[in-house]
């Protein structure tokens, strides 16, 4: 395992990434359905290496940059507070936790920030002004600190949801070979119903249409 790192994301998305030694990983994983909900309990921090991980993944190349990560969606909460921020009145936080590793399994990825990943979904609450798709998107919240998994699994149980994350503003080198894992929040009205949703990112091709990024379904949130 990785020695404890705290380091951070930019500003611009909710990333909350923790390290260690892992594999490549398997982006033909089973999908989860998009419309599920999630379970009361994760206990998903206990895998370590990417390809562990159930899920769809999918790879995402941050603007300025050579390589990029493959990103995988595990789970999701809906929470009025994350990172110890609170959600503004009348709406909550859409807290979708990620499994993240280089694009190439042979070299690292230096900086990684995931500021431009986009939440995906059919809104219930307006229609979309922007793209053909007939999705909205909404943006990322500002970053938040990083933790090693060994640290979540200690501090929290191994639960994702019940762990300290803590808030800081600077990019995240990931190792080669190397896993994360981490968690991107969106803030959502709490009169949203939305059910199918899916997170995004930009990819060589695609760096400003939203419409062209790369996606993979997750979870609907589970509201208690």
């Amino acid at each position: 395992m990785s020695t404890r790192t705290r380091a951070a994301l930019a500003v611009g998305s909710l990333v909350l990434i923790a390290g260690c030694s892992g594999g490549g990983g398997d982006a033909k994983s089973e999908a989860p359905p998009a419309g599920a909900e999630s379970s009361p309990t994760a206990s998903q921090p206990g895998y370590t290496e990417f390809a562990d991980f159930p899920g769809k993944d999918f790879v995402t190349t941050e603007p300025g940059t050579r390589l990029g990560v493959r990103v995988k969606p595990v789970d999701t909460s809906w929470t009025p507070e994350l990172a110890g921020t609170s959600a503004d009145a009348g709406k909550h936080y859409v807290a979708v936790y990620v499994a993240v590793t280089g694009e190439l399994p042979d070299r690292g990825v230096d900086n990684v920030k995931l500021k431009y990943l986009r939440l995906k979904f059919k809104s219930t609450e307006k229609p979309c002004d922007f793209g053909e798709s007939g999705y909205c998107y909404t943006e990322a919240y500002p970053s938040s600190a990083l933790a090693d998994p060994e640290d979540v699994q200690e501090d929290a149980g191994g639960e994702w949801r019940d762990y300290s994350w803590g808030e800081t503003f600077v990019g995240s080198n990931v190792d080669r070979g190397a896993t994360k894992v981490g968690v991107v929040g969106f803030s959502l009205p709490d009169t949203e119903k939305a059910t199918s949703f899916e997170l995004c990112g930009p990819t060589r091709e695609a760096m400003v249409d939203t419409d062209e990024f790369a996606c993979a379904p997750i979870k609907a949130p589970r509201r208690t």
